[in-house]
C-alpha cells in the first residue's frame, strides 16, 4: 500500500519503479482534518527514480472531497489534482549540492528503511485544500451570510463605509450651505 522497502525499488537502477493504485482514504483523511467532511476514491500514480543515494518520487494524485464552504458551511466538492515530487535519503552520506536542488527531502530510517509514499499522499491532499472554499452559487452572486440584526459585508464594503463614518462634521454642514442659497434666488 505505496510503502516499499528501499531495496526492492534499489533494484530498478536503469529504469523507474512505477506504481498506480486506487485508495479508499477516507477514514484518513476525515480523522486527520475536521475540514473533509468525505472524500471519493483516491487515483494514485507515479514512479520512483534512483539518483545516487537518493530516490525521488514522482507522484501524481487525483480525488474530489467534500468540504464545508468557508462562508456558509454548505458542503462543497472540491477537486484535487495534484503533482508531488519528493527526494527520500536512503543514504546518509547523499552530496550537500545533491540535496539542496530539492524542495522536500525526507530521511529514510536506517532501522525501517522503507519508501512510505502513502503518508505523503495523505498530507499533501490535506495541504491541497485552499483556505477559501465557495459553493457556486456563493461564488456567482456574492453572497454573505446575515441573520437578523448582522450581516457579514465584504472588505470593501467597510473599507468604503469607514470612509463615510470618517466625514469631518463641520464639512457635512457646509456640503448643504451652497444647497440653499441655490433656492433664495
Amino acid at each position: 500500500m505505496l510503502n516499499w522497502d528501499v531495496q526492492d525499488v534499489r533494484r530498478y537502477k536503469d529504469k523507474p519503479f512505477e506504481f498506480e493504485e486506487e485508495l479508499d482514504l477516507t477514514k484518513e483523511l476525515t480523522t486527520r482534518s475536521k475540514e473533509v467532511l468525505d472524500a471519493d476514491k483516491v487515483f494514485v500514480k507515479g514512479q520512483l527514480f534512483n539518483d545516487n543515494g537518493l530516490v525521488i518520487s514522482d507522484v501524481k494524485i487525483k480525488t474530489t472531497l467534500t468540504v464545508p464552504s468557508t462562508r456558509s458551511l454548505l458542503p462543497v466538492e472540491l477537486p484535487v489534482d495534484i503533482r508531488v515530487n519528493e527526494a527520500y535519503n536512503v543514504d546518509s552520506v547523499a552530496d550537500e549540492e545533491e540535496l539542496e536542488q530539492y524542495n522536500v527531502v525526507i530521511p529514510v530510517d536506517d532501522e525501517n528503511p522503507t519508501i512510505n509514499v502513502y503518508e505523503s499522499v495523505i498530507d499533501n491532499i490535506l495541504l491541497s485544500i485552499p483556505s477559501k472554499v465557495l459553493t457556486k452559487k456563493e461564488e456567482e452572486e456574492n453572497i454573505m451570510p446575515s441573520g437578523k440584526n448582522w450581516e457579514v459585508i465584504s472588505e470593501e464594503d467597510f473599507k468604503s463605509q469607514k470612509e463615510e463614518e470618517h466625514v469631518n462634521p463641520e464639512f457635512a454642514k457646509l456640503k448643504n450651505l451652497f444647497n440653499n442659497n441655490d433656492d433664495k434666488e
